[in-house]
Formats: C-alpha cells, structure tokens, sequence
C-alpha cells in the first residue's frame, strides 16, 4: 500500500495536487480504510502529501525550500562518503560501476527516464558500500523524495540524461585513482545543478510548485 502509493507520487503517476481519497484508495487495494490512513500519515511525513482534517488530502506541491534544504543535506553526506572512498580501495566494485554505467548509458538510448533514474541511485549506492559507509545511503533516500519528482522532469531532456551519466563516469574515474579533491569538487557541482533543474522545472510546469 505505502510503497506503491510513494512509487506512485515519486514516478509522477500521482501529479501534485491530485486529490485523493481514502474511500477510493481502500477500494482499489480491497483493503479497509485504516492501512490507507497508515499509508497517508507516512506519506505525509516524507512532506508527500498533504492530509488535512476535513478537507481533501492531495499530493503536496513540490516546495523549492524543502528541495534545497534536502540538497544542502545530501551534499553534507555525499562529500563524506567520497573521502571515505577515494581513501580506500574501490576495485572490488569496479565491474559492478562498469556494468551500471553501460546501463545508464543503454537507458538513455532507448529513452527510458524511469530506468535510469533507478540506475542512478543505484550508482549512488554502490559509492556508499564502496566507502564502507553503506548506512548513510538510507539519509541519502530520505532527502531524495522531493527532489526525485523533480529529477523524473528534468531528466526527460536528453542532455540533462548525458551530463548526469557523464558526471557519473568521472566520478567513478576519480574515485578509483583516489583523487579525493576533484572527486569532492565534482560531487558538488553534480548536486548544485538542482538550481538549474528548479528554475527550468518551474517555467514548464509552474502547477506543481508551492507558491513563493
């Protein structure tokens, strides 16, 4: 129940603003209305959607503060665990990152968004156990709701998909030979372009943002 309704919300099925309702999603799963209830409470936690007493619940609007602060977030984390890998060897992993990049790489030939999204926080994942620091991919996941909507939109352009899966093929480059500065350099600049995805996002699709 919670997980396909977030898959829903995250694989912009469930567009924000989408009313929902917890008649309508019991009798869909054939379930009572308690595990829904669940499952919104949760959802709402992860800021996904918007559950108001007496009032439709609705999949929240994406918030640019809430994306930013989940950036700043993940960034903190990320540079950590790419010190962490460049200062220990990574080539019990380096099949497995060739595999994955060859694959990012298929996806965007054959035009599948959601494919290479799901190889992209698998290469992220990969770095965390390559560092030995595969606990902090969970932190990762949770700063990822928000700005996973906003990927699946931006990543639609075939030069965003290039440039995200290029950046990835240095960074795997970098980290092996153990060139922590322009390996943390590189990350940073992967993640500050979330500001450049945010203005494009809001001038095609202004509905799905939060008002200022």
């Amino acid at each position: 129940m919670f997980e396909r309704l977030h898959a829903d919300i995250i694989g912009m099925r469930l567009t924000p603003g989408t009313k929902l309702s917890e008649v309508e999603i019991a009798r869909q799963f054939e379930v009572s209305r308690q595990p829904v209830r669940e499952a919104f409470i949760r959802l709402h936690d992860l800021d996904l959607l918007q559950v108001r007493p007496q009032r439709a619940t609705e999949v929240r609007r994406i918030s640019e503060s809430s994306l930013l602060n989940a950036r700043f977030v993940r960034t903190a984390v990320e540079i950590e665990v790419i010190r962490r890998a460049c200062a220990r060897p990574t080539g019990a992993f380096d099949k497995r990152f060739e595999t994955n990049l060859r694959q990012q790489r298929s996806a965007i030939e054959a035009n599948r968004t959601g494919r290479f999204q799901a190889l992209d926080d698998e290469f992220h994942h990969m770095l965390c156990r390559a560092a030995g620091c595969a606990f902090a991919y969970p932190t990762i996941v949770a700063t990822k709701a928000q700005v996973s909507r906003l990927c699946l939109l931006s990543l639609a352009d075939r030069e965003e998909l290039l440039e995200t899966h290029e950046d990835h093929c240095s960074l795997h480059a970098l980290v092996l030979e153990g060139r922590e500065i322009e390996a943390v350099a590189l990350i940073r600049q992967h993640l500050s372009r979330l500001d450049r995805v945010i203005h494009a996002a809001r001038e095609t699709h202004p509905e799905f943002f939060e008002a200022h």
